[in-house]
């Protein structure tokens, strides 16, 4: 008996056509492009623009790849793959960005803009203080230097005119000759016309300095005070000294005191007398009683007004 030969049965195979694959990140890329251009375009014409206002936004840049994810992902026939040079993309257009909007304060923080108005303003305040000045020729005839130094402490951008505003610093340095310190009250007194003259001349000052010259050599005093404008007006030239602070200097160095610097002094002149005194006396030395009475005597001479006799021996 013959074997009756069945084909077997076919499967029933269907070819599923390949999935499209969309790349999340492309369009945001394009997107974050074209509004990048145009924000640095903008900022060329409009040097007011705040780009740092509009960095604020740059979340906006998730919600775009947010719906490039769920727009994709809900086509069965669509294959999600993200675009990594996209995204990587977007960063450095969010740096240029960021980059761009920055070098403003960058230049101000540097030196430039900001630093340039500052130095003009200097140079004006000193101007200005100078002509005040030149009603009275003998105060202004004491200032052996004066100078100026501006600050803009505000962050407001819209100020292009550089201008000094509320909170922003403006500080006088002035220094008199030291013929005329005279005394406390006479230095307080040169300071209070000072004071007038930078009101009358329209200056609010943050803090003024004053002092007197300095000489590192020889013996000499020296006086500083350091108020503001307001804190000086209205004040008696008494009050005002009372702030006055008093140096005493001699030889190249600062004493805490009047006391201090003269014992200093009187003892170089009671190394010197002794030394003198060996020469003319063949190396013998004179006695303690000696040294005192000498060494006083020559510093009332040099430095005072008391006249003492001289020691006729070293007893």
């Amino acid at each position: 008996m013959d074997e009756i030969k069945t084909n077997p049965p076919v499967e029933n195979t269907t070819v599923e056509p390949p999935k499209k694959v969309r790349r999340v990140g492309t369009m945001a890329f394009a997107i974050l492009l074209i509004a990048g251009g145009v924000l640095l375009l903008a900022q060329q014409f409009m040097p007011k623009a705040n780009l740092l206002a509009v960095l604020k936004f740059s979340p906006a840049i998730l919600i775009v790849l947010g719906i490039e994810v769920l727009v994709y992902s809900a086509k069965p026939d669509v294959k999600l793959k993200f675009d990594w040079l996209g995204v990587l993309g977007c960063a450095f257009i969010l740096v240029v960005i960021g980059t761009a909007s920055l070098m403003p304060q960058a230049w101000r923080w540097l030196g430039g803009a900001d630093r340039n108005a500052e130095n003009r303003i200097e140079q004006q305040v000193v101007d200005s203080m100078y002509q005040e000045l030149s009603a009275d020729p003998e105060l202004k005839a004491k200032i052996t230097s004066m100078y100026a130094s501006a600050s803009f402490n505000h962050t407001d951008m819209e100020n292009v005119d550089y201008t000094l505003e509320p909170g922003d610093t403006l500080m006088l340095h002035l220094n008199f000759c030291q013929d005329s310190a005279g005394n406390e009250l006479e230095f307080a007194a040169n300071c209070a016309a000072i004071v007038k003259a930078a009101r009358d001349a329209g200056w609010n000052f943050t803090t003024m300095n004053f002092a007197t010259e300095e000489d590192t050599g020889g013996v000499y005093d020296t006086y500083r005070a350091e108020f503001s404008a307001a804190f000086a007006d209205g004040l008696t030239t008494e009050q005002l000294a009372k702030r006055v602070q008093k140096g005493y200097y001699y030889n190249y160095s600062q004493y805490d005191t009047e006391a201090d610097r003269d014992n200093a002094i009187k003892y170089d002149l009671r190394d010197k007398i002794a030394e003198r005194y060996a020469d003319e006396h063949d190396g013998t030395y004179p006695d303690e009683n000696y040294l005192i009475e000498e060494t006083d005597r020559q510093f009332a001479v040099l430095y005072g007004s008391a006249e003492i006799a001289t020691p006729e021996s070293a007893a």
